[in-house]
């Protein structure tokens, strides 16, 4: 008889989004489709930028001559794409192209970068934060070596450095789902603790273009310190809307202990047969000057409502956080009021999406997320309804 890994087993929290489509199902056959307001999904609402376009068609057309035609690629993505991120987005800050990786997703690496690790290890999570960091170490086996980070309204929902030592550490800045972002005193604080404790830091930085408070990094090797602890996992997603195109990047120090970017290294030559070329020319095409414009005029656009949603929910008495540095609201549910009472509650009687702040951690207990991936009229709309609760 096949023996199967008993660590998923232990995979006892439900995963939130078929329960929410499983009640939007319901929903949508009472009411149009149309009228139901989506806020809950982190998904882009506006197109590829032109620039982009043109290039991944350009680049598909290459694809179609015999000259021009290409097969596999670089396992850890073409040269043309990580020289390029290397000078644009870490210029002068000493982060080498053979230290960059081209992945389908900073999802992937940071689910994957804990294989480098022994299944024993001690593992840090902030709680509230992305769900796929706790599943993938307990599927590792890990599930009793994990240390959560409480991330409350008492310690502004940021993550603390643990009393105890541990082997390596999950940060989501900007984070989701909160939307608050770690500062330079903080990021110091961080990575002077696994300096002490030799620990690695993954630091999902998928939200980087969000980023609006000046003492705010947009890279954490602005920090000193960083190359020697930290591993950098950025993304094209959010950034210049690639969620259906799928393009990241993490940075792997040479710097860091235990020979790990050569671990990775041979990891993802191993495990991975690259990005495929379209999407690469893609990416290249969103650093150019011209497609940073593009993008950033989206992720404004993103960030207006944001502002908008903050400002409205503060107005009806609500208490609400977040919306400054990502594109996220991290939404107090009424008193005695749980997260899932309020998700249904908006749902029914607003006919509006959240996501009920449990299903990122038990500390996410008593809050909603709203995304701001969406357009004015929307946003709009939304308030409305929430003001006739």
């Amino acid at each position: 008889m096949a023996k199967i890994n008993s660590h998923f087993s232990r995979l006892n929290s439900p995963y939130i989004f078929p329960i929410i489509e499983e009640k939007l199902a319901v929903l949508q056959s009472q009411v149009a489709s149309s009228s139901i307001l989506n806020l809950g999904i982190g998904d882009i609402a506006l197109p590829l930028a032109p620039s982009v376009v043109k290039a991944i068609c350009q680049a598909t057309q290459e694809m179609g001559i015999q000259e021009s035609q290409k097969g596999y690629g670089p396992s850890e993505g073409y040269a043309f794409l990580r020289e390029n991120i290397a000078k644009t987005c870490y210029h002068d800050l000493g982060i080498s192209a053979e230290e960059i990786f081209i992945s389908d997703g900073t999802n992937s690496d940071t689910a994957n970068f804990q294989e480098l690790f022994a299944h024993d290890s001690v593992v840090a999570i902030p709680d509230p934060t992305y769900p796929v960091y706790k599943a993938t170490n307990i599927m590792a086996g890990r599930a009793d070596t994990i240390i959560y980070l409480p991330c409350t309204e008492e310690n502004d929902y940021l993550p603390q450095p643990p009393s105890c030592r541990v082997d390596l550490v999950y940060i989501c800045s900007p984070n989701n789902p909160t939307g608050v972002a770690l500062n330079r005193k903080a990021w110091e604080k961080w990575i002077a603790y696994a300096k002490e404790h030799e620990a690695v830091i993954v630091h999902d930085h998928a939200y980087s273009a969000f980023i609006r408070s000046p003492d705010v990094p947009s890279t954490v090797y602005e920090i000193p310190g960083a190359k020697e602890v930290v591993v950098e996992c950025c993304s094209f997603s959010k950034t210049a809307g690639f969620t259906g195109l799928r393009c990241a990047w993490a940075v792997v120090p040479k710097a860091l202990p235990h020979h790990l970017h050569a671990l990775w290294k041979k990891r993802v030559t191993t495990k991975s047969n690259g990005v495929a070329y379209p999407i690469q020319k893609g990416a290249l095409a969103a650093l150019t000057p011209e497609g940073k414009e593009e993008t950033k005029k989206q992720v404004d656009t993103y960030m207006e409502q944001a502002l908008l949603l903050s400002s409205g929910l503060k107005k009806l008495g609500f208490s609400c956080f977040g919306g400054l540095d990502a594109p996220y609201i991290w939404w107090k549910t009424p008193p005695g009021m749980h997260s899932w009472q309020f998700f249904d509650t908006l749902l029914e009687n607003c006919h509006l999406i959240a996501i009920p702040g449990l299903g990122f951690g038990q500390y996410g207990e008593g809050y909603v997320r709203l995304s701001t991936f969406t357009t004015a009229e929307i946003a709009t709309k939304a308030l409305e309804r929430i003001s006739q609760l």
